[in-house]
């Protein structure tokens, strides 16, 4: 049978995109399904699916949101760029209205290749993600979101060894546990309202039961619980 156009030729990556309400365990198969062929497809193929990976996560985001009730009507999922107070961003999930501006911006940063060298660039690139937008709308809901699979190939482009990057992931978390928890509009621009930390196994992409901690404010559900009540409290968006 000929392979579709439109096909990665990752059964779990195109069927992630058609998927009416995808959960974070849809992305994390998907991603799960990339890394472990990564190899065998090529770059070039392998932008087009980190491409559909991102995108799908950012419809899961909104899709959570919205099943916390926020009504959330001009939300956006996908790339947008909006005003930042020292440039312009791109939010991967967004809302803007007339009447308040931008009130709602998450920041997408999947890592799945060469965590060792992506993790503390993507810390970076959310905390400047979170200055931009905070300085220009300060009563903004603002969100991060990290994935990260619990191993990584050795060496680059070879699937005969692989390593853990459990030790790596944690301290990864504390920096991200002291980076989030901005309660009111007041509080530090850096700040965010709210990060998750997606931790999940290559081999069978599941969700990490351990990582990030009960109690660290970074699981998937604690992030969608307080981006939820930080936007109710600001907007009384319910």
């Amino acid at each position: 049978m000929a392979r579709s156009p439109d096909s990665t030729g990752l059964a779990l990556v195109d069927q992630f995109g058609d998927i009416a309400t995808p959960t974070i365990e849809d992305y994390c198969a998907a991603a799960a399904q990339y890394i472990r062929q990564a190899s065998q497809i090529g770059s070039a193929q392998g932008k087009t699916v980190q491409i559909r990976l991102s995108n799908g996560l950012s419809n899961v985001t909104l899709a959570s949101l919205r099943a916390k009730g926020l009504s959330l009507e001009g939300a956006v999922a996908g790339e947008r760029t909006v005003g930042g107070g020292l440039r312009s961003v791109k939010a991967d999930v967004s809302e803007i209205t007339e009447t308040d501006g931008l009130k709602l911006a998450v920041e997408i940063k999947p890592v799945h290749l060469a965590v060792g060298r992506a993790v503390w660039n993507r810390f970076g690139d959310i905390r400047t993600f979170a200055v931009n937008v905070h300085l220009k709308f300060p009563f903004a809901v603002v969100g991060g979101i990290l994935t990260l699979p619990t191993t990584e190939r050795v060496q680059s482009g070879r699937d005969d060894g692989w390593k853990p990057t459990t030790r790596l992931i944690e301290r990864a978390i504390g920096r991200f546990k002291r980076a989030g928890g901005r309660q009111t509009e007041g509080d530090a621009s850096h700040l965010l309202e709210a990060i998750a930390v997606v931790v999940f196994d290559r081999e069978s992409g599941e969700v990490d039961p351990r990582l990030p901690a009960v109690g660290s404010g970074l699981r998937w559900q604690d992030f969608i619980d307080q981006m939820a009540e930080t936007y109710e409290a600001r907007f009384g968006g319910y």
